[in-house]
């Protein structure tokens, strides 16, 4: 039986690899040699409450990852995420939001998560609920985070008291119709702001156009630049100055304004991307970025077909191109939401 999603991703035409993480854990799209470690971390609170009193076995485990990687690509309902330990790399558990269950009102999402006995007691599972919490937020359009949980299952109950969810404004509003004690999280209703990530002929454009074809307004470095007449980059800071004003202050007011926004420049730096989240954080905006993870040898050869006939055709000669590709800093998931795309 198909399942109507109720709640719409902000870029729905652009499919990545979802990242999200701090400094202890990552969450990451599940994978298949994941399979193995879900199956030895289960446990009797596992099978009880997560499980419908099975046992998991590896095969069933694998076509359910297999299942979830499915609705990751096609936009379906039931989006799980590993929780990742930083410092080991092991799957320490999983974290679900459900977009469409249909015993919640449009608009909200049902969060489920478990974590494996070798990594309890650290906080994770609320680590992660917080981390999907803004992610669901700066990503989609949902309304509200609920958690629901049996009222016998202690160590669930615990997170939902977590202080962090707490400030957050994550309340108990008491038993629901299915029995369960629901916990209800508003989600920021701000407008969304992607970062459009990668270095020279990555592929950003392409992508912002993209975005902004699914709503965003675009706001583009290249375009701003070659509008005043700049037609060779890199700019000199006294040039390139003018225009990543005029991008910031154009932002602000798309934003202050409800309006989903796009920014296309490099993002070649932490600091880069970092100051512009500073910027929106005021209002309540929290940005995801979209690394366009592109191959090397492809930027090269992209760049050295352009000829300069416009803002997004801007000739780059190959050491310049090197130096730019040395320099750039990888995104990581501490930084806030991230999409990885790696397509070339």
């Amino acid at each position: 039986m198909s399942v109507s999603v109720t709640v719409r991703e902000a870029a729905p035409s652009v499919r990545g690899r979802v990242v999200l993480g701090d400094d202890l854990v990552t969450l990451r799209c599940l994978q298949d040699a994941d399979a193995r470690a879900m199956v030895d971390g289960d446990d009797p609170d596992q099978v009880r409450w997560l499980n419908d009193g099975r046992t998991s076995d590896l095969a069933r485990t694998q076509a359910w990852i297999g299942r979830n990687q499915r609705e990751w690509r096609e936009g379906g309902p039931r989006r799980n995420l590993g929780i990742v330990d930083r410092a080991t790399g092991a799957l320490a558990g999983t974290v679900e939001a459900h977009l469409a269950l249909p015993e919640l009102p449009a608009g909200a999402v049902n969060v489920a998560y478990g974590v494996v006995p070798a990594f309890r007691g650290r906080g994770y599972a609320a680590r992660a609920v917080r981390l999907v919490c803004t992610w669901l937020g700066a990503a989609t359009d949902a309304g509200t985070a609920v958690l629901r949980i049996d009222a016998d299952n202690a160590p669930s109950l615990a997170v939902a008291r977590d202080a962090a969810l707490v400030r957050a404004g994550l309340v108990r509003v008491g038993p629901g119709p299915d029995g369960l004690v629901h916990h209800v999280l508003p989600l920021r209703r701000a407008a969304r702001v992607a970062l459009v990530c990668g270095p020279a002929g990555a592929g950003k454009s392409t992508l912002a156009g993209v975005l902004e074809r699914d709503g965003f307004v675009r706001l583009s470095f290249d375009e701003e630049a070659w509008r005043r007449g700049h037609r060779d980059h890199p700019l000199p800071g006294p040039a390139a100055a003018p225009v990543h004003d005029a991008l910031r202050s154009g932002l602000v007011a798309h934003v202050r304004a409800g309006r989903d926004v796009v920014v296309d420049t490099s993002f070649w730096s932490r600091a880069s991307r970092e100051s512009y989240r500073a910027l929106v954080a005021p209002l309540g905006v929290v940005p995801v970025t979209y690394h366009l993870a592109t191959p090397r040898a492809e930027v090269l050869r992209r760049l050295a077909g352009r000829t300069g006939s416009g803002p997004h055709d801007v000739t780059v000669p190959t050491a310049l191109a090197q130096t730019y590709l040395d320099g750039f800093e990888v995104p990581t998931p501490d930084e806030g939401p991230l999409v990885v795309l790696d397509a070339g």
